[in-house]
């Protein structure tokens, strides 16, 4: 325990330095105790503040950082030394170092009653404001005829009085112990957003924005147009720093702008009480630190990026090549987002590379029914491009169609089938046509860049993921979406991108004409950070898992829990879309989330037990019986799963494990020993094992392999098959439903442009991924969100340094002229 005594006299010989020295040297094995020395201090003056000095601030500091103060006291005409009391003059003036600390009193003096005198008067003075320290009581160490009372060596000569002092000396060790406890800072739970209120300043009201999050004072924003230039000025820099800083209103007003400092405060605490907290908590919380106000840290950047996922570090890298210097503000601790969660595979059209794989059985069938699709169906904007994909299947079916086939309109049809839903009101919503356009054109174009980079692909097997409707995904040779994100980083951080984890934005910044001109943010230390920038990238990711912005938001499914699962990061919660609509961006489609169906049903993560690719998965209820076509998308798996008790099995045997993601034989041992994944020799132990009826689920496995045999499903309509389940041994995988994507988001355009509510470009403003809605609609499929981010992601550097190309080229321009 660290301790600090302080000398309350300035006589060379005074006694209560000797007690405090005693104190310091007796009670070592117990407490750390540094002395401080009142005499060392100017006399305070107030017309002559030095409470900026280091003198008194490192003193303050010295205190603040104890765990504990003990003042020894001489007595001076019946009261304490005027040394004593011009030091505490200066720690309640300015500075408060004392407020809230455990405080032990004790004295020494020549007179035979000690420092009785003294010590009724200095707790008395400790119960001024400014002071506040936590008194201990009684355990009143006086110390009379104190010259006596000390030998040569400043060792006290009574046992009895040695006693006496260790007991109270026990008793504040314990106080200590138990004031810190009682002293920590009462918890509070702000319901989030931001607050709007009217301040009484010198000149009028003005107006006071305070943002908060669940827990934080987030940022205050002042309207300082109405407030005299020059006298309030440092109260609009201070006061809100010293509240954001210690998350306290117990902050001293700035003199020369007292009116204006307390209508902060008070605007402050009117924003906390509409938020479900009563300011009085805040206020009875410690004044700030003089360490913990610091100015903002500031940079000037060509490009920011708001979030270090795929989206973000790839728009950044693509500023890089180009030139320009970037900064990337992360909340997390660590880069990658959702991406680094991610499966692997990216969904991009490359016929070249796809025709060299068979086709599986059950493809061409998809195909034909293509050709026997009605045209009038399909939206007027895709029709012309569906009649081009009917022409591209007819010249493959007619003629070797025993390789697989694809083409970018084939992905671009299938991304605009696999989002068209209809939501609970009779909502219809499918993807924009030129978004989604934009993203299967140049798609293949994003996995070779990557490779460019460094991304090595396994050029062995087209793969895809649940609910990808299609083998077109190029699967990196690292494990999940690792890959994307070690080469990116490493490719920023060798280029010299600087990224900033663990420092949240609380708000972008705007000139008068409402162009996006920077980054306000925060770091975990409550450091504020500046970012002054020619254009802001927001590729933060949705808001899967924030489970109450999304029940808020929904219109797709019936009921969405409270506890439900999340597959995402933590950090995927709605920050980037908070941002861009306070700066006035238009939303689109944001009652539409998608459910993983086979999530983890404890953690929500994608990658336990046995995950393989679609054509090879078999679903099974906890009865032992199909339920869906388990080729189908995402949300029509999750919907079938809830119809059917949310937890359900995904069978394998021991040549479809082989075609498992992301696992090895150690991993499957640990979880087969840890009971999150079933293994046994035959079916009937299987299904004992998962408390099925052997026969039922013996049944079931037969059916589907028959099924695969004659490569049709007349049960559920599952049209493409790989293996079937014959060799053991055999694989229970359990699995439920869990939150996975959020289709909605900021409304873009197709130069990831952040549009307004009149369709207009927000200037300075783009987004990517994620945070961007539009573009899958009702439901996303499987491997498409990889390729959005890439690509999104590049078109977004791109634009906004092409329109700062503009810009300068403008700007020359007209100096020339004029």
């Amino acid at each position: 325990m660290k301790l600090v005594g302080i000398v309350g006299s300035a006589k060379n010989n005074a006694p209560a330095r000797t007690l405090l020295q005693f104190m310091q040297k007796h009670f070592a094995d117990q407490a750390e105790i540094s002395l401080l020395e009142c005499r060392d201090f100017p006399m305070f003056n107030e017309s002559d503040d030095q409470s900026e000095t280091d003198l008194l601030k490192n003193a303050a500091a010295q205190i603040e950082a104890a765990d504990g103060v003990i003042i020894a006291t001489d007595e001076e005409n019946r009261t304490i030394p005027s040394t004593l009391n011009s030091f505490l003059d200066w720690m309640s003036f300015n500075l408060h170092p004392l407020t809230g600390k455990p405080l032990m009193i004790v004295g020494a003096a020549e007179d035979i009653h000690g420092s009785a005198s003294a010590q009724i008067h200095l707790r008395e003075i400790m119960d001024a404001p400014g002071l506040g320290p936590i008194v201990l009581g009684s355990n009143e160490f006086v110390m009379g005829n104190a010259l006596e009372a000390f030998d040569e060596d400043g060792n006290i000569k009574a046992q009895g009085t040695i006693d006496f002092l260790s007991q109270c000396f026990k008793n504040f060790l314990r106080f200590v112990k138990a004031t810190t406890v009682l002293s920590l800072p009462e918890e509070v739970e702000f319901t989030p957003g931001t607050y709007e209120v009217s301040a009484k300043g010198h000149n009028g009201d003005f107006s006071v924005k305070v943002t908060l999050s669940k827990d934080r004072i987030e940022d205050i924003d002042i309207d300082t147009a109405s407030e005299t230039k020059g006298i309030s000025e440092a109260a609009f820099e201070r006061i809100p720093a010293q509240i954001l800083a210690g998350q306290t209103l117990n902050v001293d007003a700035v003199s020369g702008a007292s009116d204006t400092s307390n209508g902060i405060l008070d605007s402050v605490a009117q924003a906390v009480k509409e938020a479900g907290v009563d300011p009085n908590i805040l206020k009875k919380r410690p004044k700030p630190s003089a360490d913990a106000v610091k100015l903002p840290q500031e940079y000037t950047v060509d490009l920011a990026v708001i979030g270090a996922g795929g989206a973000g570090l790839t728009a950044t890298a693509t500023a890089l090549q180009a030139g320009k210097s970037t900064l990337v503000l992360e909340k997390f601790p660590s880069t990658g987002g959702n991406t680094v969660r991610a499966g692997g595979p990216v969904n991009a059209a490359d016929p070249e590379w796809q025709n060299t794989f068979k086709a599986l059985p059950g493809e061409a069938d998809t195909l034909k029914e293509m050709l026997d699709y009605d045209t009038n169906q399909i939206d007027p904007e895709y029709q012309a491009d569906f009649r081009k994909l009917q022409a591209e299947i007819k010249a493959y079916l007619d003629g070797d169609h025993d390789y697989l086939f694809d083409s970018p309109t084939w992905h671009e049809i299938q991304t605009y089938l696999g989002g068209k839903r209809v939501d609970l009101n009779g909502q219809e919503i499918h993807g924009n046509y030129d978004l989604v356009k934009t993203l299967t054109d140049n798609a293949l174009d994003s996995v070779k860049w990557l490779a460019d980079l460094g991304v090595e692909y396994d050029q062995t097997e087209v793969t895809m993921p649940v609910g990808a409707k299609w083998r077109r995904g190029h699967k990196p040779t690292e494990p999940l979406g690792f890959a994307f994100i070690r080469v990116l980083s490493e490719f920023v951080k060798n280029n010299g991108g600087q990224i900033l984890t663990e420092t949240r934005a609380t708000k972008l910044i705007t000139d008068d004409n409402g162009k996006v001109i920077g980054i306000k943010a925060r770091t975990a230390q409550g450091q504020e950070v500046l970012v002054h920038a020619k254009a802001v990238i927001l590729a933060a990711g949705g808001f899967g898992a924030n489970t109450k912005m999304v029940q808020k938001y929904n219109t797709y499914w019936e009921n969405i829990d409270d506890d439900i699962a999340t597959t995402n990061s933590p950090s995927i919660t709605g920050d980037g879309i908070e941002l861009g609509t306070a700066v006035g961006a238009d939303l689109v489609g944001m009652g539409f989330s998608q459910m993983m169906p086979v999530s983890d049903p404890v953690t929500g993560e994608l990658f336990t037990g046995l995950q393989t690719p679609p054509a090879n998965y078999i679903m099974v209820n906890q009865a032992g019986k199909r339920f869906v076509d388990e080729y189908e998308g995402r949300d029509v798996l999750a919907k079938a799963a809830i119809k059917n008790g949310g937890l359900f099995y995904l069978i394998a045997d021991n040549e479809i494990k082989k075609t498992a993601y992301n696992t090895s034989e150690e991993k499957i041992e640990a979880q087969v020993k840890a009971g999150t994944l079933y293994k046994a020799d035959t079916l009937e132990d299987l299904a004992k094992q998962l408390d099925m009826d052997p026969e039922v689920f013996v049944d079931t496995i037969n059916k589907y392999n028959s099924y695969v045999d004659a490569g049709h499903d007349p049960e559920f309509g599952k049209e493409v098959f790989d293996l079937k389940v014959v060799q053991a041994p055999f694989y229970a995988t359990p699995r439920k439903p869990a939150i996975h994507h959020t289709m909605g988001g900021l409304k873009i355009d197709t130069q990831a442009h952040v549009l307004d509510k009149n369709n207009h470009a927000i200037a300075g403003l783009f987004a990517a991924g994620e945070v961007a809605g539009g573009l899958h609609a009702g439901n996303r499929l499987g491997g498409n969100s990889l390729a959005d981010i890439f690509t999104f992601g590049r078109i977004a550097a791109k634009t906004a340094i092409a329109e700062d190309v503009e810009v300068e080229a403008d700007a020359t321009s007209g100096a020339s002229e004029a």
